[in-house]
């Protein structure tokens, strides 16, 4: 299975490509994360690609066909692929993507009710992560042990309860990751 992460520089796409790759490694699969962005400064577009098996995973190139994309800001929905279920940080109602495979969350208000960033820049990545272990059935305890290996210890409390948080609430029927 192969997702990619998609957002803008300093809304954390990095550490939450860290934080999925843990979160699926506790749970007992092989991953590979590596992030992609050159050399540009806040709000430039970066990716993180995860790559996740129950085998070895040898190859170590490029993600061009994902099965599951997660977007951070709603205006790089046009960089998704159509047709693969996509978690958007959004509150508009996304028609212009396939809409089944839209699940879209209000990630900068569990942000800033949570202390994570600003109004003008929240940090979400935790929060996306939260979502995306609730849909795929990573376990709770899997997620958190991943944000307290990678987070320093200042920013562990707001970070556990927003992923919690969104964990907790998300309602959704539960998907299971496709593996290969």
């Amino acid at each position: 299975m192969e997702i990619e992460i998609i957002g803008r520089g300093g809304q954390g796409v990095v550490v939450a490509g860290e934080i999925l790759a843990s979160a699926l490694f506790y749970e007992g699969y092989f991953v590979k994360e590596f992030p992609f962005f050159g050399t540009e400064r806040r709000g430039a577009p970066v990716r993180a690609y995860l790559r996740v098996s129950n085998n070895k995973i040898l190859g170590a190139y490029q993600i061009y066909k994902p099965d599951y994309s997660i977007v951070f800001n709603y205006s790089q929905l046009s960089l998704v692929q159509k047709n693969i279920p996509v978690l958007v940080n959004s509150t508009h109602i996304i028609k212009e993507v396939d809409g089944d495979n839209v699940i879209n969350i209000d990630a900068n208000h569990i942000a800033i009710k949570n202390n994570l960033g600003t109004e003008a820049n929240p940090i979400i990545n935790t929060i996306m992560c939260g979502a995306f272990a609730r849909i795929f059935g990573i376990r709770f305890h899997n997620l958190e042990r991943a944000i307290r290996n990678i987070l320093s210890d200042n920013l562990l409390k707001n970070n556990i309860n927003a992923a919690r948080e969104v964990y907790n609430t998300l309602k959704i029927k539960e998907r299971e990751l496709c593996i290969v």
